[in-house]
């Protein structure tokens, strides 16, 4: 791994070799694409620990070639997403309002580009529980997104339902659940939406419902949004099992015992494939069916599942396991 002292070096170098202070050399330019590749890979994979040190090299890169233009600012953005999944909120708010103020500062903002930073910022103050400045940074986006020349119709129902967990957590139910309608108005006016917009956008409204003691609605979101995970081009199992969990966890309140093993075992079968969860939500799910097949007799295998929780919390190096999607990727905590 490259040091501070070794990067400094570069940038005298690009003087040294006549290269613009600014820019990167052509071999530079292709490190720098390959080192962001990976980091991609490995954020998606669930690597957060390696994705955030890949994007950090990126950044010391770029910065030690006085490079501050989209490419900073986007890996400023993705190292913030990593720290916000990774529950590092402050850190991850430091690195987000870096990379807004360089999107706000170029000659011709991307309306897109910054329409996702300024969510993007809104996840992480809903990450610090700073509901207020969530809130004002999500209308900013959605303010942004309609005001681009063709406005991505999934990303304002993306923007929407985020209003609508930072209404839930603040208590404001009925705010929140007329935005998560508005939501889904737009993505059932749009036919080219992708069913997994709207299984996430009915998790978000079948917690809404639990913490409004609907049960029977919640279940009813619950099963809609399997419904639609299942049904996507594109599957997403954290989605999946994000849906499989809700349900379980409304079968045990109701001691329907083999009907939330059922859906647990499905969760399990998802995370057994290697999809990627923060270690944290992996074991309390793996916890969650050992406690309930202990209500079934099964003590053999609740241990081994407990083992298996435990081992994936001793690993971990950090992460605050949060298991509620909203609409765009992990988010809250169940």
């Amino acid at each position: 791994m490259r040091n501070k002292g070794l990067l400094w070096v570069a940038g005298v170098l690009c003087a040294t070799l006549g290269l613009p202070i600014g820019s990167l050399s052509a071999s530079s330019e292709r490190s720098l694409e390959q080192l962001l590749q990976a980091a991609e890979t490995a954020r998606l994979t669930g690597n957060y620990a390696q994705a955030g040190e890949l994007y950090t090299l990126a950044i010391r890169d770029l910065e030690a070639a006085v490079v501050t233009d989209v490419r900073l600012a986007r890996s400023l953005l993705d190292l913030g997403g990593v720290r916000e999944v990774q529950g590092r909120c402050q850190e991850a708010g430091d690195l987000v309002l870096r990379g807004i103020r360089i999107l706000e500062a170029a000659d011709q903002p991307d309306a897109f580009a910054r329409s996702e930073a300024w969510q993007e910022l809104g996840k992480v103050y809903y990450c610090q529980r700073q509901y207020s400045k969530a809130e004002q940074a999500l209308h900013r986006a959605l303010g942004i997104e309609q005001g681009a020349p063709a406005p991505r119709q999934d990303r304002l129902a993306e923007i929407l339902a985020s209003q609508g967990g930072v209404y839930e957590s603040e208590g404001r139910f009925a705010e929140a659940e007329t935005v998560f309608e508005r939501a889904q108005s737009i993505l059932d006016q749009n036919p080219r939406a992708d069913s997994m917009d709207a299984a996430m956008l009915q998790n978000n409204l079948g917690m809404l419902f639990r913490m409004m003691r609907r049960n029977e609605e919640s279940q009813t979101a619950f099963r809609r949004g399997l419904a639609c995970a299942e049904a996507a081009t594109t599957p997403n199992p954290v989605m999946e099992i994000a849906l499989l969990d809700n349900l379980a966890s409304l079968d045990l309140a109701r001691k329907q015992y083999r009907d939330a093993a059922a859906r647990f075992e499905r969760a399990v079968r998802l995370l057994d494939r290697g999809t990627p969860l923060p270690p944290r939500a992996a074991a309390q799910i793996l916890r969650d069916y050992a406690a309930c097949l202990r209500k079934l007799g099964d003590r053999s295998q609740a241990r081994s599942l407990d083992r298996r929780a435990a081992a994936l919390l001793s690993s971990q190096e950090d992460g605050n396991g949060r298991l509620i999607v909203d609409v765009t990727e992990l988010a809250r905590a169940k």
